[in-house]
């Protein structure tokens, strides 16, 4: 987890549509949580995920920090309770046994219903309950939305289960907005001369990003209708004139194509995307992120067409997917593919362009 970075979060500078991903506090292990800390905020009840949080997957082995950690907090007085909906319930009630803690099975989290049922059992309101856990999609969301504080723990070493990868991946999206965001120390002014993105509210940042994607998209999508549909060549349009040669001359590379315009669909959509780039990058670079002076300007022009054409391919190779599977109309499904299409690499184009094009690279 290259993203991880431990330190505590201040929820209340996330933009309310992350806030419930937010957690309080990121910590590298269960042993580094500070239980003087807890009692001091009043937390008497400490709820555990089990997997990559307790224990690895599929292991029953505790960690000798984590088990003297679990120790001391039941000296200091705390209920621990692991909440899990585990496949394994004999796994889960061994490792609890021997630890002498508790645990709740029940409906998958995000769910509400173990974080309540472990309240009602312990008699605790929301703000006296904690949670630790690896996942910011059920553990830390999950609490969220009980009501209760969660802290995110460094997913341990080891393989997981199969379907925690699209939590993953939710994560990878979510956590540098977060982190920059609500973690990140004051600005360095000297910075801002050097060619930084000025400091603004991320809200702000996303709803500029998208206005400018709009625009984009509507001289992309312009573009690409009026050379598919408008562009005729010998009373022809454009796109089967040019899709019939494509698969005249390239049999094997256009094999996909169902008809003419499917094979010439990725040319000119490429051509299209490619006019709508630049305008993308000179009004993100002085409107959207804010950033002044001209130096590094060509190193931030080259990642930004880094950026920008990786998610290019993944826009055309969406749209061509999407347009040979959407069914209706051919005008309809080429509109729907192109919505889709620029949605998803919208968030690539995103997170690229405000971490990775427009950031400052120190001198050498």
């Amino acid at each position: 987890m290259r993203h991880f970075k431990p330190g505590t979060i201040n929820r209340h500078m996330v933009p309310k549509f992350l806030r419930g991903l937010a957690p309080t506090q990121c910590i590298h292990t269960l042993s580094e949580l500070n239980l003087d800390e807890l009692l001091l905020q009043g937390k008497r009840l400490i709820l555990l995920d089990l997997d990559h949080t307790l224990v690895q997957w599929h292991s029953d082995d505790v960690p000798a920090k984590i088990d003297a950690w679990l120790k001391t907090a039941l000296k200091k007085g705390f209920q621990i309770c692991v909440i899990s909906n585990t496949h394994r319930p004999a796994r889960l009630m061994r490792i609890t046994g021997k630890l002498g803690i508790h645990a709740i099975r029940g409906r998958a989290k995000p769910s509400r219903v173990m974080f309540q049922l472990a309240l009602e059992r312990f008699d605790c309101r929301p703000d006296e309950a904690i949670m630790v856990g690896d996942q910011l999609v059920t553990d830390v969301y999950g609490a969220n939305r009980s009501g209760i504080d969660a802290i995110w723990v460094r997913k341990m070493e080891g393989k997981e289960f199969a379907g925690t990868y699209l939590n993953r991946l939710i994560e990878m999206l979510a956590v540098k907005p977060i982190y920059y965001l609500a973690m990140a120390s004051p600005p360095d002014v000297s910075a801002v001369e050097l060619g930084t993105p000025a400091p603004t509210s991320l809200a702000k940042t996303i709803l500029k990003f998208l206005i400018v994607g709009g625009a984009s998209f509507i001289i992309d999508t312009g573009i690409t209708f009026f050379l598919m549909r408008v562009v005729h060549v010998r009373g022809e349009e454009l796109g089967n004139s040019l899709g019939k040669w494509l698969i005249q001359e390239f049999p094997s590379v256009f094999a996909f194509a169902k008809k003419p315009d499917n094979a010439a669909l990725p040319i000119l959509n490429g051509i299209a995307s490619l006019v709508a780039m630049f305008n993308s990058f000179m009004l993100n670079r002085s409107w959207t992120f804010k950033v002044q002076g001209k130096e590094q300007k060509m190193a931030q022009l080259r990642r930004f067409y880094t950026v920008s054409i990786s998610g290019q391919v993944i826009n055309v190779g969406l749209v061509t997917m999407l347009y040979n599977l959407i069914p209706g109309h051919r005008n309809w499904s080429l509109f729907v593919s192109k919505v889709i299409a620029t949605g998803i690499a919208a968030v690539w184009n995103f997170l690229g362009q405000r971490y990775y094009a427009f950031r400052v690279q120190p001198e050498k």
